[in-house]
């Protein structure tokens, strides 16, 4: 909860007893499919759209797995994302260059 706080724009309520939480990302895209597909895409991370569940402009994120996934899964969004983030990201052997931004 604390790393998905630390993005700009991004609200999230915490969860009441559930492996998964809908942080808000209106402030990247209107659209959670749009946004899924290119976290998915560019950033090798799996999320849901919002929109399956009512919540257009927010993503579900599962944090079932270990730390060290959830944590390494919720900084490859925020390298995705965030302008100010470096342009690349090694994840294993292989090196990942943001030119989207």
């Amino acid at each position: 909860m604390q790393q998905l706080n630390s993005f700009r724009g991004v609200h999230t309520i915490k969860p009441d007893g559930t492996f998964y939480c809908l942080p808000d990302f209106r402030a990247y895209s209107n659209d959670s499919f749009q946004l899924a597909n290119m976290l998915l895409e560019k950033a090798l991370v799996v999320t849901v759209p919002g929109k399956d569940f009512g919540m257009e402009d927010h993503l579900r994120l599962s944090y079932a797995g270990t730390v060290k996934d959830v944590t390494e899964g919720i900084a490859r969004i925020k390298w995705a994302l965030d302008p100010e983030a470096p342009n690349e990201i090694y994840i294993g052997d292989r090196k990942l260059i943001r030119d989207w931004l």
